[in-house]
């Protein structure tokens, strides 16, 4: 789960900005891939200013400065760190004419001196405000707000509060409220979309403030990233509850209705649907709750993640739910869980091979 976010500086003249993401859950090549922006915002002499804040190796620098050819695009590239800085001023992709690349620390209290206040007309800062401790919040959003143009964008993005990554810390890596240091002593933050509406609000008009929540799928592996134990356990039986529940009462709703007098059908199958469609959501609960029990176990025991768990806990959890049936009956409705889940999993495989998402088509820049 990621934090995406639009700002502008001008509160009078807000200019719409939307952003779009690619599957590969970095964001860069949609932000670049915007080449119209430059049409429309800058004049036959006036030049248009992007600044990425954090470049790292230019993951979204070079994209840019491919896909955008128009000449009066100019990109600024910085990053607390220097060897970042040495890694960009490395690549081949490196344009002086058209970008520069500087070490800044965003927090600073100074401005770079590479940079004009009130010059930026569009500022990326992707995965980067987490890294600040919260003391240092204000003074960056100062900065950012400086260095923009008035009407200028700002686009945001950043982990969000129970992200995964959030949820796989351990308690030993946690300096404060939400906020952790990894293994290279770095920091991290997860945000709410109040908090960072509440950090940027006092300088920003807020143009968009979302939450991008999306499947993480291991596609060598074709392996779906679930939520972590146990957490998965009650969303499992919430959710299996709530199809059971709909299934289950709007089938009862059918079949109540029908065998009620005419005139009565309608009270009939809402009868039938308040009696029944609770009790088969609390049926399908516990299957829920026993699959997603058993297939946690199995990963602890097997310290892998991959389709031969969900088979196998289907498998466990139709045996045992059969076990007062005798031997016979657990085994056959063991064999059954085990087939039902392999359908499942086999489907999942082949539509995620089918249907999975191509990179996106990039306009050809605008004609000079």
């Amino acid at each position: 789960m990621h934090e995406l976010f639009n700002w502008t500086t001008d509160r009078k003249s807000a200019t719409k900005e939307h952003r779009t993401d690619t599957d590969d859950g970095h964001g860069d090549r949609g932000i670049a891939s915007k080449s119209g922006a430059i049409s429309a915002n800058a004049t036959s002499q006036s030049k248009f200013n992007i600044m990425e804040v954090g470049c790292g190796a230019g993951n979204a620098v070079f994209p840019i400065l491919a896909d955008i050819a128009d000449p009066r695009l100019f990109v600024y590239a910085c990053d607390y760190s220097q060897v970042a800085i040495d890694v960009v001023k490395a690549s081949e992709a490196y344009d002086q004419q058209r970008c520069t690349a500087f070490v800044w620390d965003l927090a600073g209290t100074e401005l770079p001196t590479d940079v004009q206040p009130e010059s930026i007309d569009i500022m990326l800062m992707i995965f980067v405000f987490s890294a600040l401790h919260p003391k240092q919040w204000n003074q960056a959003v100062d900065n950012a707000y400086r260095l923009l143009k008035p009407g200028g964008i700002l686009l945001f993005r950043d982990y969000g509060r129970n992200d995964l990554a959030q949820v796989r810390f351990k308690k030993s890596r946690l300096l404060e409220d939400n906020l952790y240091i990894r293994g290279d002593g770095t920091r991290v933050y997860f945000f709410t979309n109040d908090e960072l509406a509440e950090i940027f609000g006092a300088k920003f008009e807020i143009e968009q403030n979302a939450i991008d929540r999306r499947l993480l799928v291991n596609r060598k592996r074709e392996l779906k990233i679930r939520d972590p134990c146990p957490w998965v356990i009650l969303n499992d039986a919430g959710g299996a509850f709530a199809m059971g529940a709909i299934g289950g009462g709007t089938w009862h709703f059918i079949k109540g209705a029908r065998n009620s007098p005419y005139g009565e059908r309608f009270r009939g199958g809402m009868n039938a649907m308040r009696s029944r469609g609770p009790i088969i959501g609390g049926n399908f609960a516990v299957w829920g709750s026993m699959f997603s029990t058993f297939e946690c176990v199995l990963k602890g025991i097997r310290q892998k993640e991959d389709p031969w768990n969900s088979i196998g806990s289907g498998a466990i959890t139709g045996g045992l739910l059969a076990a007062r049936g005798g031997w016979k009956a657990a085994s056959v409705s063991a064999v059954f869980g085990g087939v039902l889940l392999a359908l499942i999993e086999g489907v999942g495989i082949t539509m995620s091979r089918a249907f999975a998402q191509q990179p996106p088509v990039i306009a050809p820049p605008p004609s000079q």
